[in-house]
């Protein structure tokens, strides 16, 4: 079928007949009607709601451009902390960077040109493109000379300036002539139509690279002009590969490279990540590295990406919805099996009080194949490969019970005589084409243009990404296959660097660019790592970054003894023995890492029949309390799945109902009672209950390392939803609450709707309270503060100095303080990697990753900012990433030594861990907090819960099912307090200030 042209199509030889059926086009669709194309000005929201990007923006999306070149109209130049100095203290070492200096360009001018084409009334990039790659345009620029370079919009760049600065060219689309004799029809249809159009060419400006490097050498500023040479680099880099290789974003992927599985469904795909990076002039470089250079470079790595597989689409639909859910995986086999679970049900609509036809959970499910392209196969469409977008699956309440399968959706077909008939999708297969369909009673699929297919005689065309968020199984598969040892993955970048092949790439020959294929080696410094104090010892991991919990105290135990808690095997998790013996077990490990127990734990089978896991946790408490005499402190559940929705309930009725911390046991592990797990959750719990594993040393005067006059850490971050899911973003702010900032007490909010800035409510109610608490513990108020950012782009740097800060020097003021700052943003969201010299075990662990301690300052910092890679961890598998940190206000004047080593000795003490941690723990425990308070969310767990598979596991309902059209999707409700109605106010206090979430 075609889907831009009449329902009368190309038939068998000696007759006509029709392709396919055709839904009936909607006003302002395709087929339906035209509409006029308003296209949105810059900062505007177009008509979805969206914002639309300025150029810089676009522009960012390819290349790292920094913080400074996103200052809005009219905003005073953005001033962030300039570098003091560098690090002096650490131990050098050489590393290599996966990224590649721009060696050399010529100085030549280089001429932009606007490209526009007329008549355009739908602004149409597609046509501008369509018509600048007609052989007319081609051999027209071919005879003015030089080497064009087209952006895919409207802008050109030439190496030879154009007579007048302008030319014009006639192109006439009538690329069906030659074909008239084969089919008059066609190209009488094509031929109607205006297919003359008039490409002007006119030059806007002049580029020079070299002032590239007056921006490095800070003679100048950032303006539009270093933008203007930046796009056209990266465009220039990127024309030759986009050439020879699918391009998605920054990466080329090669579509003959072989793949592998993801998950059920999905299939995973190795390519090349490819992006400009300004860095420091070369020159002012230490001269002990002898190189030269243009302060550009090209960051090359690895990238995996999953896309969706070739498949028959009613195949392709299986093995989404196996992929999804444990009984979709056991119930769904063949697509035979398929329609029980996409056939209407029959639901009450809460309006109107009467029954209707509805769609299950997994057609809902299925939307996500919506865009996805596709190619019919079967004997009338071999030789013609059109590709048809997914609109959606069919559903119409009047389809009854059996849905809009083949047998139910009818169209008015054209017959050879020229009357029309009603018939279904199946008869028009069996008639037309002698096609019995072998799954009548699958949905039909529609096209973006109308048109009607049968699942099965579809199939999805190769190279297509997945958009979606993975699920966990996918997750592992993408970590597993993704991660490589260091050597192997230098080994795919060398790889990269022939595909991208530079030496032979015309473009860069034609502006005169050359670029080195060696890797750059930077003088790194080797931080020293820092001793660790528990209880009853302090250790030297030395640079194995690692250590253990045999035979060592936490530094501090939990307040209280424990005197009253509890032990609950849920459902059939685990035996009563088992369970009898885990409590024994962990009791005495507790003990023996310093905890304090008074009494044993009360323990106890909670069947399901007991009622929801909401009901269970008010068992859990009442027996607790009842046996014990008193108020819990804290309650384990042992669960024998990892079932979020048991999980996130259990947590949201302990946090919000009770006020009491709790821990939940993998029923797996309890038969085994392993001292390791054991330890592992001991962490756990000392943390909740107010202790501390372990610490860096003290001064010898007793005082914090780090600093000397009160300071607080805060960590901030926002985590949103994944892609198809109407969840608000949640903020999570949290606040070091001891001098050595080794407990933090955290707490969350919704923040909007996709919304990166914590609102200013936000902020005052969460801030507040913390800080409020910092003072009642310290009895001082802080004097500096330092305020660790994550997941903010550079565009949103100023934003987090003008709004964010703004509203913290607020509540410090109604709190009668006033701190100086120091602000930090922290970001993995790179591709930069560190590879010390292979054999050179000076900078390199055994498995070639850098040792913990790892800073680079120099060839891929800023030229002119405070900012530097920290790799603090050791890498339990893959390549290991290090941290971008960028300091964009320091008001205390911290020096380079002494912020650098007070980041990466603070990752010693994370309290959950034997190792230290990747980035600053406030940042990662406010990962932690933002995730777990997803739980607390405003909505009844009952409304999440579409049914069960058996007592004790339920399954979740679809998004727009738990976010109906009664939820406010305009303000994001607010999350469920931490704040009982019967609990006493020290236990909401005790709760809100400890370590709950981790």
């Amino acid at each position: 079928m075609s889907d831009n042209r009449s329902t009368t199509g190309r038939g068998p030889p000696g007759g006509s007949g029709q392709d396919s059926p055709r839904a009936a086009p909607k006003s302002g669709s395709p087929g339906g009607g035209s509409a006029k194309a308003t296209v949105p000005q810059k900062g505007q929201s177009d008509q979805s709601g969206r914002k639309t990007l300025t150029e810089t923006e676009l522009i960012g999306k390819r290349i790292d451009l920094p913080a400074e070149a996103f200052a809005k109209e009219g905003q005073e130049e953005s001033r962030f902390t300039p570098r003091p100095g560098y690090n002096t203290e650490g131990k050098p070492v050489q590393v290599q960077l996966n990224l590649f200096p721009v060696a050399s360009w010529a100085d030549l001018e280089i001429y932009q040109y606007d490209i526009s084409v007329f008549p355009n009334h739908k602004a149409s990039i597609a046509l501008v493109k369509k018509v600048w790659n007609t052989q007319t345009v081609i051999e027209a620029l071919r005879t003015k000379g030089g080497k064009w370079l087209y952006d895919g919009n409207k802008l050109a760049w030439s190496s030879e300036k154009i007579d007048r600065n302008e030319a014009r060219i006639v192109v006439n689309l009538d690329y069906l002539k030659h074909k008239e004799a084969q089919n008059k029809e066609i190209y009488k249809k094509a031929t109607d139509n205006n297919s003359v159009y008039y490409l002007t060419i006119r030059q806007t400006t002049t580029i020079r690279l070299s002032y590239l490097k007056r921006y490095l050498q800070g003679s100048i500023g950032w303006d539009s002009h270093v933008l203007e040479c930046m796009n056209f680099f990266d465009h220039c880099m990127r024309q030759y590969p986009s050439e020879k290789l699918m391009r998605i974003r920054r990466s080329f992927f090669d579509p003959n490279h072989p793949k592998e599985q993801c998950g059920e469904d999905l299939v995973l795909s190795q390519g090349i990540y490819s992006a400009a990076r300004l860095g420091e002039l070369m020159e002012f470089i230490s001269k002990a590295i002898n190189r030269g250079g243009t302060g550009i470079s090209i960051n090359v790595d690895r990238c995996s990406t999953a896309f969706w597989p070739e498949l028959r689409l009613d195949e392709l639909c299986c093995r989404i919805l196996q992929a999804h859910k444990e009984e979709w995986y056991r119930d769904i086999r063949k697509p035979n099996q398929l329609q029980f679970h996409l056939k209407p049900v029959e639901k009450v609509n809460e309006k109107t009080g009467k029954a209707e036809w509805a769609e299950t959970e997994a057609f809902q499910f299925l939307r996500r194949i919506v865009k996805l392209r596709f190619v019919v196969n079967h004997r009338g469409k071999i030789g013609h490969p059109k590709v048809y977008s997914v609109d959606s699956l069919i559903f119409d309440k009047k389809y009854g019970r059996d849905g809009g399968n083949a047998n139910q959706v009818t169209f008015e077909k054209k017959m050879p005589d020229g009357s029309t008939k009603i018939t279904s999708i199946f008869d028009h297969y069996k008639e037309h084409w002698g096609i019995r369909l072998e799954f009548p009673f699958l949905p039909i699929v529609k096209t973006t243009r109308g048109g009607l297919y049968p699942l099965e005689l579809c199939n999805s065309i190769p190279h297509q990404r997945y958009p979606f968020k993975l699920n966990p199984a996918q997750t592992r598969d993408m970590i597993k296959k993704s991660a490589s040892k260091p050597s192997q993955r230098r080994r795919d970048i060398m790889q990269g660097i022939q595909e991208l092949d530079w030496p032979n790439d015309p473009y860069l020959k034609a502006f005169g660019i050359k670029i080195s294929p060696q890797m750059t080696i930077t003088q790194a410094r080797l931080l020293q790592n820092p001793e660790i104090t528990f209880g009853n010892q302090t250790v030297n991991p030395g640079v194995s970054g690692r250590w253990d919990l045999r035979g060592k105290t936490f530094l501090e135990p939990n307040f209280s003894p424990l005197s009253s808690w509890g032990i609950f095997c849920v459902g059939d998790a685990c035996r009563r023995n088992e369970l009898e013996n885990f409590a024994r077990q962990f009791s005495e490990c507790y003990r023996n890492h310093g905890g304090r127990v008074g009494r044993p734990a009360y323990f106890d089978v909670l069947p399901y029949g007991t009622g929801d896991h909401a009901q269970i946790t008010k068992l859990a408490f009442d027996s607790t309390e009842k046996h014990c005499k008193s108020r819990p402190q804290i309650i384990f559940f042992i669960l024998s799945t990892k079932n979020q929705l048991n999980y996130e309930r259990i947590k949201k009725s302990m946090d919000c109902r009770w006020n009491v911390v709790s821990q939940c046991i993998d029923g797996k592990q309890v038969p085994k009672c392993s001292g390791q797990y054991l330890s592992n959750v001991a962490i756990k719990v000392n943390s909740k209950l107010g202790g501390v594993t372990c610490r860096v040393p003290s001064r010898p005067n007793g005082g914090p390392p780090f600093w000397e006059r009160p300071t607080a850490i805060i960590g901030l971050d926002v985590s949103h939803s994944g892609s198809g899911s109407s969840s608000p973003s949640m903020a999570a702010l949290t606040m070091s609450m001891d001098k050595h900032a080794t407990r933090y007490s955290a707490t969350c909010q919704t923040n909007g709707y996709r919304e990166e800035l914590i609102s200013p409510p936000n902020m005052q109610g969460m801030l507040h309270k913390l800080a409020r608490h910092w003072i009642g513990i310290n009895g001082c108020v802080p004097m500096h503060i330092y305020f660790i950012r994550d997941g903010v782009s550079e565009g949103q740097f100023q934003d987090v100095i003008d709004k964010e800060l703004a509203e913290m020097r607020r509540v410090f003021r109604d709190l009668k303080c006033s701190p100086k700052f120091t602000v930090i943003i922290a970001t993995k969201r790179h591709h930069v990697r560190f590879f010390p010299r292979q054999g050179d075990k000076t900078a390199g662990d055994r498995n070639g990753n850098p040792l913990p301690g790892t800073l680079v300052e120099r060839d891929v910092t800023h030229p002119k900012h405070f900012d530097f890679y920290l790799c603090s961890h050791a890498a339990i598998q893959g390549t290991s990433r290090p941290v971008h940190y960028q300091v964009i206000l320091d008001e205390a004047n911290v020096k380079p030594n002494d912020l650098q080593k007070m980041i990466y000795q603070q990752c010693y003490q994370y309290c959950r861990s034997t190792t230290p941690v990747s980035l600053h723990p406030a940042v990662y425990y406010s990962h932690l907090a933002s995730n777990r308070a997803r739980s607390h969310e405003g909505i009844p767990f009952s409304n999440k819960i579409l049914g069960y598979a058996k007592p004790g596991f339920p399954y979740a309902k679809g998004d727009d099912e738990i976010y109906n059209e009664d939820y406010n999707r305009k303000m994001a409700p607010p999350l469920v307090a931490m704040r009982g109605e019967d609990a006493p106010p020290e236990a909401v206090r005790f709760i809100n200030t400890t370590m709950w979430y981790v």
